[in-house]
């Protein structure tokens, strides 16, 4: 990975809403370079400003002042270079799986790639997030890491150069959320994609991330940002997890020194 290659530029970003006739100042100054093919997890307490922040970048919100760039783009709307993975699968319950991914396909995509094209593509996506044997399952017959590797694979499929996390593991059980950790690592080293994931799990934040924004609220601004050089795969048994687990405990709980020695 080239650290030349800046695949999403953040500068100076703002963002304020106005709720009840009052402004309610969200993110300040958040400024970060991201590389191309990184994995990164931004991480911080509720209300921080995190969704927020994926959701600027999608261009699904825009910022109240500075700027966000794509590659050269800069971003103002919704583009194919992006593609979002929310926390809820959000699936079309009339569609089964294969009509659910192709309809990720956007609407440029769909008017230059012909049926056969998209069918391809489909089977391709449906293999590499391991739904093989369910690409005519309704959403209702597939469990719920399931549902997020159907939602993985449809916004894989316009191949955008970015794909988006917002806490996609929040809503599975122990067990499923550590499998979908390990999928995710496995279609990021596959697809070479630059990841960006919100979550809360700081385990799931240095078992994922090649580097982890720690963000603090009132408003949303980034307090540190550190590089993971754990060897992969991770082992979160390992002593050097486990340090870097107690200095962002620290981070993130730095004037709550009780909470820090009863957790660890």
């Amino acid at each position: 990975m080239s650290k030349k290659d800046i695949a999403v530029k953040l500068e100076n970003v703002k963002k304020i809403f106005k709720i009840d006739g009052k402004e309610i100042n969200v993110l300040e100054n958040i400024t970060l370079d991201i590389y191309a093919g990184e994995f990164i997890a931004i991480l911080g307490p509720s209300g921080c400003g995190k969704s927020t922040l994926l959701r600027m970048i999608a261009g699904l919100d825009s910022t109240t002042d500075g700027m966000i760039a794509v590659g050269e783009r800069i971003v103002t709307e919704p583009s194919v270079d992006t593609g979002m993975v929310f926390q809820e699968a959000r699936l079309f319950p009339w569609l089964k799986t294969a009509e659910n991914i192709r309809y990720g396909i956007a609407g440029m995509n769909k008017k230059d790639w012909s049926k056969e094209e998209q069918d391809t593509k489909i089977r391709e996506l449906i293999e590499l997030v391991g739904l093989n044997g369910f690409e005519k399952a309704w959403p209702w017959q597939l469990s719920g890491g399931m549902q997020q590797r159907a939602s993985i694979a449809r916004a894989l499929i316009n191949n955008p150069s970015v794909l988006l996390l917002d806490e996609p593991f929040g809503a599975l059980d122990a067990l499923n959320r550590i499998n979908m950790q390990i999928e995710a690592l496995r279609i990021w080293e596959q697809e070479k994609k630059t990841m960006i994931m919100v979550t809360h799990d700081i385990d799931e934040a240095i078992f994922l991330g090649s580097r982890i924004v720690v963000m603090s609220d009132k408003p949303g601004v980034i307090k540190d940002v550190i590089d993971v050089e754990l060897s992969r795969p991770r082992d979160r048994t390992s002593a050097d997890f486990a340090l870097l687990r107690k200095r962002i405990y620290e981070l993130l709980f730095e004037d709550r020194k009780t909470l820090i020695e009863y957790y660890i």
